[in-house]
């Protein structure tokens, strides 16, 4: 039955473009994200008006300026007009003031490019490295930690001279991060700091000792780690003598490189360091250029401005690898579907609430086909309990058939021409050795098919297509472009219109909606929304370590905060048992049990992994190697070594 897969992608995106381009037209306000509209089954939001996708971006031209191959389709790398001894690099993103205060919000990067460091750092087998931390220990209880920090580590001294990192400086440069601690904290992760623990205590010039408020195994894989959302350590030398306006405005770090010129807005240069602790720089001065546009950084690594520069796939599916290098941390972005609307808890799981009922489940008023009712709610919806077969076990049986009815190679292969990699289920790669295969969907449309009509059609249809082939069983759906990646005027919302794409050759008249986050964010924290929708939903990262707890925000432990959109009383004990695990062992087989379960419910079956690379000219860099990391898409400069 399906056959031309190419020809069927084609048509989903196109038919997508020309209705969103339709929607657009008549919209008073064309600027907002894109969306197409379609009738809510539910009391979600409705959409606002849309406006239509950008086209796909073609292949440059040739023309007489660039040293494309005989076909005119692939860049060839240029001679670097970069200055000689220095790596020019264009990021994606812009160049903040220097800030080398946590509690001012100082750059999270700043660990990752060398300028500063922080405890741990991961090991290409997900294992600890020490960095600044020398060793520590955790009580048995799990209710403290203590931390011997390393000796003989001095601080940057261009702007004078601080001695040696302390003890004081690691439990200083915390405090001033959490957000418990210190409440005018605006730190990325000043929350996350203060869910986690209370004040850090130097108890003499090597040790550190803290008690958690919450424990969590992740605490040194990603709290207070290179990979994750750590914080910098700073001097507290620098600011007690200098001034809090004087570190606010200078970086004082003990990384591998030092600022040599910041200006705000466009760029900033780094010098390396002698004789660092850990780290031998192999390039001596790297510059970075802060450059939003994904079409800009391209043309400058086209033309040689650039030695490299971070591109999306469909850019760099236009450069010959031949003569460009990619390297990554590889923190590929996974896009995958969450079937919102499937709220299985019956009580609230933590908070001041803890232990009381729910309120009513809006997600329950109507029976949709992708959504399994529980409680007092499913015996309306379970006309078919005499049969064995409940409401839920219907509803499982779809999103499974909605899952078969995905092929992944083929999106990988359209929309990031191969640069990609298929995702089965998210949070967790394909590419991991502790991945197994039978989590894995078969593209199967036909048995998707026989799957849906197998079950007992008692599910709201809306303006389903019973001339289709799903016969009686049609009905409708709504997939939702999430915010990833630059939502869905982004490669998610062409994810979006393939899966909507996918789910029509099956015979579920599918919409795509792409208005903006801001309005759909209070559908998931409120746990009304029933859309399924493209996103990588907080864990969705290809090079998250597997034992990493996952499942949070698919609990009531978020109530009243972000949410996938479903919770599980099954999800919420493997997310504790993973949490609170003592160790990576524990926590991966409670990984493995969680894996198992949301691939047997189909509540996130992914689609597509999208990479986070970088690419460098082979003519003037010779090696770039990258650290593996759950929370940068750039880290370990130190390894760039020219040619």
């Amino acid at each position: 039955m399906f056959k031309d897969k190419n020809w069927k992608l084609l048509t989903g995106l196109l038919v997508g473009g020309l209705m969103l381009v339709a929607i657009a037209c008549s919209s008073d306000d064309a600027d907002d994200s894109s969306s197409a509209s379609a009738p809510a089954p539910t009391a979600a939001a409705a959409a606002p008006a849309a406006t239509a996708a950008p086209a796909p971006t073609k292949a440059p031209a040739k023309d007489d300026d660039h040293d494309h191959d005989d076909h005119g389709d692939m860049i060839h790398a240029p001679d670097p007009t970069t200055p000689a001894g220095v790596a020019v690099i264009a990021t994606n993103g812009v160049i903040n003031d220097e800030n080398g205060l946590n509690s001012a919000q100082s750059g999270d990067n700043l660990k990752n490019v060398g300028l500063t460091e922080t405890l741990f750092a991961r090991a290409e087998d997900d294992s600890t490295v020490m960095w600044l931390a020398e060793s520590f220990v955790i009580s048995d209880d799990l209710s403290s930690a203590t931390v011997k920090i390393k000796s003989g580590v001095s601080w940057q001294d261009h702007h004078g001279d601080f001695g040696n990192v302390t003890a004081e400086d690691v439990a200083w440069s915390m405090n001033n991060a959490n957000g418990a601690t210190n409440p005018e904290s605006i730190h990325g992760q000043a929350g996350d700091f203060a869910g986690l623990w209370g004040e850090w205590t130097a108890v003499d010039d090597s040790t550190v000792t803290f008690e958690f408020t919450n424990y969590d195994s992740t605490w040194k894989d990603d709290y207070a780690n290179a990979s994750g959302q750590a914080f910098s350590v700073f001097s507290k030398k620098a600011y007690d003598e200098k001034g809090e306006d004087f570190v606010r405005d200078n970086i004082i770090g003990s990384g591998v490189y030092q600022v040599d010129e910041w200006i705000s807005g466009e760029s900033y240069t780094m010098k390396a360091r002698p004789n660092h602790h850990m780290f031998s720089a192999k390039t001596d001065t790297i510059k970075i250029v802060g450059v939003k546009e994904p079409t800009t950084r391209a043309a400058l690594l086209r033309t040689g401005e650039v030695d490299m520069a971070h591109l999306e796939p469909k850019d760099a599916a236009k450069f010959d690898m031949d003569e460009f290098t990619q390297t990554s941390t590889s923190a590929a972005v996974q896009l995958g579907v969450f079937f919102s609307g499937n709220l299985w808890e019956d009580t609230y799981a933590g908070g001041e609430l803890k232990g009381q009922p729910l309120p009513t489940k809006a997600t329950f008023v109507h029976d949709l086909a992708w959504i399994g009712t529980t409680g007092e709610r499913a015996t309306n919806h379970d006309k078919n309990a005499d049969d064995g077969v409940s409401d839920a076990d219907q509803a499982k049986a779809v999103r499974r058939a909605m899952a078969m009815a995905i092929d992944r190679d083929l999106v990988n292969e359209q929309l990031l021409s191969g640069l990609g990699s298929p995702v089965h289920v998210e949070y967790f790669s394909a590419s991991h050795p502790n991945w197994d295969s039978k989590y894995e969907y078969p593209y199967d449309p036909d048995a998707a098919v026989a799957l849906i009509k197998a079950q007992d059609a008692d599910w709201v249809t809306g303006s389903g297509d019973k001339s289709g082939v799903l016969g009686d069983h049609a009905f409708e759906a709504s997939v939702y472009a999430g915010p990833e990646l630059g939502g869905g005027a982004s490669i998610t919302g062409e994810v979006a219109d393939a899966v909507a794409g996918f789910w029509s050759d099956i015979g579920i008249s599918t919409f795509s909606l792409k208005f903006s986050y801001q309005t759909f964010r209070p559908t998931v924290v409120g746990r009304s929304n029933t859309h399924p929708w493209i996103t990588s939903c907080d864990k969705g990262r290809e090079s998250n370590p597997w034992h990493f707890p996952k499942g949070l925000v698919q609990t009531t432990l978020t109530r009243g905060g972000f949410s996938c959109g479903f919770e599980s009383p099954v999800i919420l004990d493997l997310y504790n048992r993973m949490a609170k695990a003592s160790d990576s062992a524990a926590a991966t087989e409670a990984a493995n049990e969680y894996l198992a379960y949301v691939y047997d419910q189909s509540l996130q079956p992914g689609v597509v992994a999208v990479p986070d690379a970088y690419y460098f000219n082979n003519k003037k860099i010779k090696s770039a190697e990258m650290d593996k990391a759950a929370a940068a898409s750039i880290n370990s400069l130190w390894n760039l070594e020219l040619q």
